[in-house]
């Protein structure tokens, strides 16, 4: 990752490639997602070189570990929404299945109650957080390939994902809760 060659002379007093090296290899310790540290490693280099545009740093690896530390603490907090949402998904998704073993009548209509809220669902949501969905679940592209599509960082594909998922499972709760 040689990203000092296109900076200007400022952030190149603070950040070389050795600085880089030590915070991706820290994050992958602290994250265990090779990638995530990578894209992770770019953001903190992104948000130090913001900094550093209007305030020399006194300590530039501090400053850098400690920008890395608070995206690092924001991805897993985000991970464990993540995997929360997931669990429950899954747990509803293992009764689904039990449910279309039994394959009657009244579960044919369930099931497409179900996929008539997740269209109106998708269709509640900005269209880049819809396309990032359609193209994982429909086309099941990796989130590399969807930020290579639209543009974006994996990181933003991830929350976009997120967003959807997100958004889809508390219209499919709504219609599972009683009515008062």
């Amino acid at each position: 990752m040689n990203t000092t060659a296109s900076l200007p002379p400022d952030t190149t007093l603070y950040w070389n490639e050795a600085l880089s090296e030590d915070l991706l290899s820290f994050l992958t310790g602290r994250i265990k997602c090779p990638e995530a540290a990578a894209d992770l490693t770019q953001e903190t280099f992104l948000r130090f070189h913001q900094f550093v545009q209007t305030t020399p740093p006194q300590n530039a690896r501090a400053l850098a570990f400690g920008i890395a530390v608070n995206l690092a603490t924001d991805y897993q907090r985000k991970m464990q929404v993540r995997r929360k949402v997931l669990v429950d998904g899954e747990t509803d998704a293992s009764q689904t299945a039990h449910a279309l073993a039994d394959t009657g009548p009244e579960r044919i209509v369930m099931a497409r109650q179900q996929l008539a809220i997740v269209h109106a669902a998708l269709a509640e949501l900005p269209e880049d957080c819809r396309n990032a969905f359609i193209l994982q679940s429909s086309q099941g592209l990796t989130q590399a390939q969807i930020a290579a599509r639209l543009g974006v960082s994996q990181i933003k594909v991830y929350r976009l994902l997120l967003k959807a998922m997100s958004h889809c499972q508390h219209r499919l709760n709504e219609l599972n809760e009683p009515k008062p």
